[in-house]
């Protein structure tokens, strides 16, 4: 199975949890055996955030949940089912003005600035403080 599934997956599962603030850079599937022998991968993932902090997330039922069975079921084929990392991307904000302490004046916001930082709310522009844009 292609990544790009995963990552969509990935996406659509997290858009449906309660949001924390604070952006995932990643998703960790690993694989769990039965007693019957058969290898899959569990009913919960562990979700890496940009600052390195993790927590643990129940996936049963949810477009992951589908996709690393059918990822499992591809692997298993293949010989065997690893641990899986699925990268999750940034979303975009290409035209988005801030300003932030880390870059002087209003700029293009960079992925630098989507981290939370101390940032100020300077006139039009928005205050940046978490990893999406301050109006999403």
């Amino acid at each position: 199975m292609d990544i790009s599934t995963l990552t969509s997956a990935a996406v659509e599962t997290l858009q449906e949890r309660e949001s924390t603030g604070r952006a995932v850079t990643s998703i960790t599937a690993e694989p769990v055996t039965d007693e019957s022998g058969w290898t899959s991968y569990g009913p919960t993932v562990l979700v890496t955030h940009h600052d390195g902090k993790t927590q643990n997330l129940t996936i049963r039922d949810t477009a992951l949940s589908a996709a690393l069975e059918k990822h499992a079921n591809d692997e298993a084929e293949l010989g065997s089912v690893l641990t899986v990392v699925i990268p999750v991307p940034l979303p975009n904000a290409p035209n988005n003005r801030v300003r932030c302490e880390e870059h002087p004046g209003v700029h293009i916001e960079t992925v630098a600035c989507r981290w939370p930082h101390n940032v100020t709310a300077d006139g039009d522009e928005p205050q940046v403080g978490h990893p999406y844009r301050v109006t999403d």
